[in-house]
């Protein structure tokens, strides 16, 4: 199971410029194989013209978005992967994500529920409550565990959101991944705000300590990525890097590929 990474920062700058550095960090946006998405904001087209690929989603089948921010989700972007893919496009998200749709032969919308595994094609998902919140209060922001039956490949995919739930520790407990993605906006800063709904460093090891220390829950040779990396909030990505080696935590940058 192949994870490329189309954009790992968080929404603190306006995405009106394009670069190749590691460190610019697009808006969150991750490929799974070549037919599934998570979230689809407002860069990946820019991120496929900027690095030179071509046709990137045009296999796409699946889109998971986690929820409505604007960085996270836009309804035009989708609609232009839809149009551009080979076959329809099915969206699952919280139930507010359907209202922003506009579906259409080429673009189907399915709401989520907690805690409750869907199929899709290879893919058994189980969407699970994130410490976040919208402009919606309806609306639940949602992580992914995503589980490859072909490849018998996990992984769990942790943004937007701060520390984890309980409800969401003991699902994740008993589980075993070979990779997990979780939210670093926050880098190393303390006593900031922001850290009611997104992780600082110290939030991540703490939490490592617990999952990967006690539980257990990583695979040998899996894999624990940082990802949704506030630009204004962070080191370079050499330093960042540095930083995070004694955690065995690897920050995600924009076109980095993993294989699980």
């Amino acid at each position: 199971m192949k994870l490329h990474f189309l954009g790992t920062g968080a929404a603190d700058w306006d995405p009106a410029a394009a670069s190749a550095d590691p460190a610019f960090r697009r808006l969150t946006a991750a490929k799974l194989n070549d037919d599934l998405m998570i979230d689809c904001g407002p860069c990946v087209f820019e991120f496929e013209k900027t690095f030179g690929y071509h046709d990137l989603y045009k296999q796409v089948k699946t889109i998971l978005v986690t929820h409505s921010h604007n960085d996270h989700f836009r309804a035009e972007t989708i609609t232009r992967v839809a149009e551009e893919a080979d076959c329809p496009i099915t969206v699952y998200g919280t139930p507010v994500i359907g209202t922003l749709l506009t579906e259409s032969e080429k673009l189907h919308f399915i709401p989520v529920s907690l805690f409750e595994p869907f199929t899709v094609g290879t893919y058994e998902i189980t969407a699970l409550p994130a410490n976040h919140s919208t402009q919606y209060k309806e609306e639940q922001p949602v992580h992914y565990v995503i589980y490859d039956t072909a490849e018998d490949k996990r992984l769990f995919w942790g943004c937007d959101g701060a520390w984890l739930y309980n409800s969401t520790y003991h699902h994740i407990k008993q589980l075993k991944f070979d990779a997990m993605v979780f939210d670093c906006t926050v880098g190393d800063l303390e006593n900031d705000f922001r850290m009611f709904e997104h992780n600082n460093i110290r939030m991540i090891e703490e939490l490592l300590k617990s999952l990967v220390g006690w539980h257990h829950i990583l695979k040998e040779g899996g894999q624990v990525y940082a990802n949704h990396m506030a630009r204004t909030l962070h080191t370079s990505h050499a330093l960042l890097k540095a930083r995070l080696a004694p955690l065995g935590v690897i920050p995600a940058y924009d076109n980095m590929t993993a294989t699980l």
